[in-house]
């Protein structure tokens, strides 16, 4: 009796732990997105810099898992936005999200710079006026447009600012 009862305690600290893991992973990625900050006059320029949300693969999960990385990206990129609108020099704000491998996921500026041409042009995408159900209810659509393109069979969105 007493050896399942230490089994059961041992299980719910296990338990515990990995819940408070949990909620220490999501307060720091919450903080991560709160914080975010370009700093484009530290940097000068930007070649394509960019940001994952998702580094640990988690959203691999369930489509669940992976909308609630797409929440904390799309926070940085309005505050990335609102940043940059203060700046004087050019600059691309958009993030890419992938159905089907969610650690690529990421938030990008790209500005002009000596390394790649700029602005960049997204001209193998196709923009469209509805939401795609991953990122239905995540995204507005009033202030973002988002394309889409299929390479080897798999779907990529991109979000750019209207």
């Amino acid at each position: 009796m007493k050896r399942s009862r230490r089994n059961s305690c041992q299980r719910l600290n296990q338990s515990s732990s990995s819940a408070k893991d949990e909620r220490k992973y999501w307060r720091l990625l919450w903080h991560m997105a709160r914080r975010m900050t370009i700093d484009l006059p530290g940097k000068k320029w930007c070649d394509y810099w960019h940001t994952h949300f998702d580094m640990e693969g988690r959203g691999q999960r369930s489509r669940f898992e992976h909308r609630k990385h797409i929440r904390p990206l799309m926070l940085a990129f309005a505050r990335a936005k609102s940043e940059l609108a203060h700046q004087s020099t050019p600059y691309q704000i958009f993030a890419c999200i992938d159905p089907s491998d969610p650690g690529s996921n990421a938030l990008f500026v790209h500005t002009p710079n000596p390394q790649t041409d700029f602005p960049a042009v997204f001209e193998e995408y196709e923009f469209t006026a509805t939401c795609p159900p991953l990122l239905m209810g995540l995204i507005d659509i009033m202030q973002y447009q988002i394309g889409f393109l299929t390479r080897q069979g798999k779907i990529h969105y991109l979000v750019v600012v209207r």
